[in-house]
């Protein structure tokens, strides 16, 4: 019998299904699984709770019979599980031990109608054609509610959203020409940029980028409520941001703010906190102070060099790790040492600056 079952449910394939029964009497469920299909409607039979969801998950069916009392999920959890995973199934429940309580317990839970065996085929055949109109109503509501989805945009579309920008920029007191070069301006920045990092984009994902970056700094100057007083702080927090300063990002810093590139250029320059060129997201820093050196710097060096593949100056080419030695860490105490983001490590071996970088490696990104 139990055979039988299964090749019911692999019979009726899923998506085709009408009914679905979840029931563990096996002679009842086998009389019930003909009457329905006698009655037209196609169906299969799962033996318990969580069988029986899986099957409604895969085949969608328009009514569910569920036996109130099985082993494991009941009847009850079953239909708590199905009013969020298929709203739109009815379920109906049958059971052997029916009481008023239980009939109305499975109504305030979802059950369409409450069948108690045995029961007269023809009762049963109604209640399922009842439920499978029901099924029908309450898809029609869901897709009458459900937003319908535009159309893809198109080359109309894109001149449309051109002239609100070209009337925009005019608005503003600029002519198309200007508008135009500045995004060309912009598009070769985007190929510069994506070269600058090593890496190869499609043109639309590059331009795309240098986008994105843009509107991260405009939110760091939003902040400083785009005062040119900040310029320190904004820096700061772009270095903070992309790790690096990239071109793109200090042209548009100059044009927010009402600043000579040249001057923000010079203040990049000066301190050592910020960096133009691609910077790892993990900064690995290397002293080879006196104090370091004599104690073995260059050892260690070599070891950290070898470890990461780099060496100083420069970066991987994914952007995780940039290696760069220093004079002085302040530390001399802890002399060598080798210095990774904030924390800072005493003449680490081989074997503990692998485990190092590869707890880092697991990190998510949070820039990207």
């Amino acid at each position: 019998m139990e055979n039988m079952t299964e090749t019911t449910a692999e019979r009726a394939l899923p998506g085709q299904l009408d009914v679905v029964v979840i029931d563990d009497e096996e002679t009842f469920t086998e009389g019930l699984r003909q009457t329905l299909e006698m009655g037209g409607y196609r169906a299969a039979v799962a033996k318990n709770g969580e069988q029986g969801l899986n099957l409604v998950r895969s085949a969608h069916p328009g009514v569910v019979l569920v036996d109130l009392k099985m082993p494991g999920m009941n009847g009850i959890e079953v239909l708590g599980h199905l009013s969020s995973s298929a709203p739109c199934t009815v379920p109906i429940m049958v059971t052997g031990h029916g009481t008023m309580d239980s009939a109305v317990e499975s109504m305030k839970v979802g059950a369409f109608d409450f069948l108690t065996k045995p029961f007269d085929p023809e009762r049963l055949l109604e209640s399922v054609r009842r439920g499978m109109s029901l099924n029908v109503l309450r898809k029609e509501r869901v897709a009458a509610t459900e937003p319908v989805p535009a159309p893809p945009p198109d080359k109309n579309d894109l001149l449309l959203r051109g002239l609100e920008v070209l009337g925009e920029a005019y608005s503003l007191g600029l002519d198309n020409r200007q508008l135009f070069d500045d995004l060309a301006y912009l598009e070769s920045e985007a190929k510069y940029h994506a070269q600058s990092l090593g890496q190869i984009k499609q043109k639309e994902r590059a331009i795309l980028d240098i986008r994105d970056d843009l509107r991260d700094v405009d939110t760091i100057l939003e902040k400083y409520d785009f005062e040119k007083g900040a310029l320190i702080q904004v820096l700061l927090d772009a270095q903070e941001k992309f790790n690096w300063l990239p071109r793109h990002v200090l042209h548009w810093i100059s044009a927010r703010l009402n600043v000579t590139v040249k001057e923000i250029y010079t203040i990049a320059g000066f301190y050592e906190a910020f960096s133009l060129k691609p910077r790892g997201r993990h900064c690995v820093q290397v002293c080879t102070g006196t104090a370091c050196h004599v104690r073995g710097a260059s050892e260690m060096l070599s070891r950290v060099s070898a470890t990461l593949g780099l060496q100083p100056g420069q970066t991987d080419e994914d952007q995780q790790f940039s290696l760069s030695t220093v004079h002085c860490l302040g530390c001399c105490a802890l002399a060598p040492v080798v210095q990774v983001d904030k924390q800072y490590y005493h003449s680490p071996s081989r074997n503990k600056f692998e485990k190092i970088i590869k707890s880092l490696d697991k990190e998510v990104p949070q820039n990207v």
